[in-house]
C-alpha cells in the first residue's frame, strides 16, 4: 500500500468514526417545512447510517419522525382546506338568504 492510499483509508476511517455536531446537522439538513424537507432529511440519515456515521436505530428513528411529521403535515392541510370550504359554505349561505329575501320581497 502506498502512502497516498493510506492517507485515504485513514481519512475514509475518520470520516466513519466522526460524530456529527448539532451544526453539521443543521447544515445538512436544512429546513424541515414540507414533505419533500421530510423525505430528505430520512434519505440523509439513511446515508449517514450506511456510512456508519448515526447507527441504524437513530436512521429508522428519523424516519418515523418523518412519517409522523407528514402525517401531521398533511392534517394541517386537510384543516386548512375544512376551513376555507367552510367559510365559502357561509358566504353562499348567505347568499342564498339574501335571494330568498329578495324573492318574497318581490311577490306581491
Amino acid at each position: 500500500m502506498t502512502p497516498e492510499e493510506a492517507r485515504a483509508l485513514g481519512k475514509r476511517s475518520g470520516e466513519a468514526r466522526r460524530k456529527l455536531s448539532l451544526a453539521d446537522v443543521e447544515a445538512a439538513l436544512g429546513a424541515l417545512e414540507s414533505p419533500a424537507d421530510a423525505r430528505r432529511w430520512a434519505e440523509q440519515a439513511s446515508r449517514w447510517a450506511l456510512a456508519g456515521v448515526i447507527p441504524g436505530s437513530i436512521a429508522n428513528g428519523v424516519a418515523s419522525l418523518m412519517r409522523e411529521w407528514r402525517a401531521l403535515w398533511e392534517l394541517q392541510v386537510d384543516l386548512h382546506a375544512l376551513a376555507r370550504l367552510e367559510r365559502r359554505i357561509k358566504e353562499l349561505e348567505g347568499e342564498l338568504a339574501a335571494a330568498r329575501a329578495a324573492a318574497g320581497r318581490a311577490a306581491p
